[in-house]
């Protein structure tokens, strides 16, 4: 959006969402959006727009345990009430809180706060990027990566009746295995998929900067045991119940170019769904 026409006589204002400071014409400011003047801080407080001071209110009851994970916050009146603002302003603030993944509503419930980690089903960035975004701590330990005879219901999906690059690795949050994850992929792919890149990069990453894209997947989530092999890799005793993520990805072209079986341990991970009559938000919510 062009940047509105200044006049010299009248000041324009913006507000700045970096520092919550509302801005004059004149008041000179560096590139990081601090003012370099001697704006003093009782005034950048008060000339700070009420949803944003209400959004870090709320924010630091959260972040400092106040409001455990899962807990309900008080009602839109309550805290409207208890900041004396209009409901229109609350909701800002509650909108800003639900976009840093601090907090849920739950239609008919009531705003819950959110899960410390939470992986949405509805879109196609990777398990890494999106944890990583809400601050998680996640590390990916590669097991193993090699061809393979593939099983032959992997063999018919991918089109590869021969060998297929097989991958096994481990997600960790905190040190603690999260996740176990093979993946398939045709054989022709194995020399853009360096090993030593899968401990830091996302296979989704690297195949798009190869021109292969993912753009669509069909997942199904179905529950499980976890077998002996998958149940030292995640530090769980064998037969523990599990969740079982099995997705096929595909380029624009309609290629199919990564089976995955991703195991979740049930202890550390539930499935969330937030309905209305216009949408339909799933997620993983994932204990920290």
């Amino acid at each position: 959006m062009a940047p509105l026409s200044r006049k010299k006589q009248i000041p324009q204002y913006r507000p700045s969402l970096t520092t919550g400071v509302t801005a004059a014409d004149g008041d000179p400011r560096s590139p990081g959006g601090r003012a370099t003047g001697s704006l003093p801080r009782r005034d950048a407080s008060i000339r700070q727009p009420k949803y944003l001071r209400i959004h870090g209110d709320l924010r630091d009851r959260i972040t400092n345990g106040q409001w455990p994970p899962g807990s309900p916050l008080p009602s839109q009146h309550e805290l409207a009430g208890q900041f004396g603002v209009s409901i229109m302003t609350l909701r800002q603030a509650l909108q800003l809180l639900t976009d840093d993944g601090l907090i849920e509503t739950r239609h008919g419930s009531g705003t819950y706060v959110a899960a410390r980690y939470a992986y949405d089903l509805g879109h196609l960035r990777s398990f890494a990027s999106d944890l990583g975004a809400q601050g998680a701590e996640v590390a990916t330990e590669l097991l193993a990566a090699g061809p393979v005879t593939p099983p032959a219901d992997v063999g018919a999906r991918l089109g590869a009746p021969g060998e297929v690059l097989r991958l096994r690795r481990l997600r960790l949050s905190g040190g603690r295995p999260l996740i176990v994850q093979t993946s398939y992929l045709p054989a022709a792919l194995a020399p853009i998929v360096e090993p030593e890149n899968l401990a830091r990069r996302g296979l989704y990453a690297i195949l798009a900067e190869h021109g292969l894209a993912v753009t669509r997947a069909s997942e199904t989530i179905t529950a499980t045991t976890l077998g002996p092999h998958d149940a030292r890799d995640l530090a769980r005793p064998p037969s523990s119940p599990a969740l079982l993520s099995h997705r096929i990805s595909f380029t624009a072209t309609g290629v199919p170019v990564i089976d995955d079986h991703a195991l979740l341990p049930a202890d550390s991970v539930a499935i969330t769904a937030n309905r209305s009559a216009e949408r339909l938000d799933v997620h993983y919510t994932l204990a920290g």
